[in-house]
């Protein structure tokens, strides 16, 4: 953890201390975990009582502006709710810009999803300061939340679905249509495919999972969609996605015992090959693309 970074933080939980509303608060991501690094922020969560959840919240920035150089952005989440708030700040600590995550936790809503996932994994040692015994007790009550494996199946269907979508924006050349289909849904549904398979891994989005869980070879087949927002590149990109994909799949099925779809994933993959075999439309649209 950056030094810098670290008065800094003490400085907030200093004020996090005097202020009586807050009831304490605890690590969560790598510092709970024990995994920072030079380049790692805090991401530490505050508990507050119903009666004060949104004026503390309100008073967050006051803090963070007293504790650094200069406060440059704070951000709220759009999820932001009366259960739970994240703030993403970036402050200057001399010449140096630092990211600076602050959470707060309603103590009275803590069925809340947002509000269980950042108890899951804490416990008693991951606590920085606990003004009465009450984020302890909080604390062991044990709130958590499953994790979730995405459906192999579904994966596979919104894979192929959205891959013969992909031909009618080629056709349109609306290369907007082609960049959201391709990273939002092809792509994602390929994250989805291999997470079925390989995610041990109980906490985190998709980034960390496929880092840590996939196999590193296997992990370079997502890497193909990332093509220039041109049409020839973007098509190129998606057959050697479709290739990898139809592989990827074929193994996770015989690995779970489940039925590959040969005849929806030939069909498309021949549909898909075929309204867009005409090289001179093919050139037409490239040179479109790029000007």
């Amino acid at each position: 953890m950056n030094p810098d970074l670290t008065a800094m933080f003490d400085k907030v939980v200093a004020a996090m201390k005097a202020d009586p509303r807050c009831k304490g608060g605890w690590h969560f991501g790598s510092a709970r975990r024990g995994e920072t690094d030079e380049w790692s922020d805090y991401d530490s969560v505050f508990l507050v009582s119903n009666d004060h959840f949104e004026p503390f919240a309100a008073d967050i920035p006051k803090v963070l502006a007293a504790s650094c150089d200069e406060l440059l952005i704070h951000w709220p989440e759009n999820y932001n709710s009366g259960c739970f708030k994240t703030f993403c700040s970036i402050v200057r600590l001399g010449e140096t810009l630092h990211q600076f995550d602050s959470f707060v936790l309603n103590a009275d809503r803590p069925d809340d999803w947002m509000c269980r996932i950042h108890c899951k994994g804490c416990g008693e040692g991951h606590i920085i300061f606990d003004r009465t015994g009450e984020t302890a007790a909080f604390l062991r009550m044990g709130y958590t939340v499953e994790n979730h494996i995405p459906d192999t199946l579904r994966a596979i269907d919104t894979y192929w679905f959205h891959i013969q979508m992909l031909v009618k924006y080629f056709k349109r050349k609306d290369v907007f249509k082609l960049v959201k289909n391709m990273y939002d849904f092809v792509f994602r549904a390929h994250v989805d495919l291999l997470l079925s398979r390989y995610d041990t891994l109980d906490w985190g989005g998709w980034e960390p999972k496929i880092k840590r869980c996939v196999p590193e070879e296997t992990q370079r087949h997502l890497l193909v969609y990332f093509a220039p927002a041109d049409f020839a590149s973007l098509q190129a990109a998606a057959g050697s996605g479709m290739a990898l994909f139809e592989r990827d799949a074929k193994e996770i099925c015989a690995a779970k015992g489940l039925i590959y779809p040969e005849n929806t994933a030939r069909q498309v993959t021949a549909y898909f090959d075929r309204m867009l075999q005409d090289e001179s439309w093919l050139k037409r649209n490239a040179k479109d693309g790029k000007d």
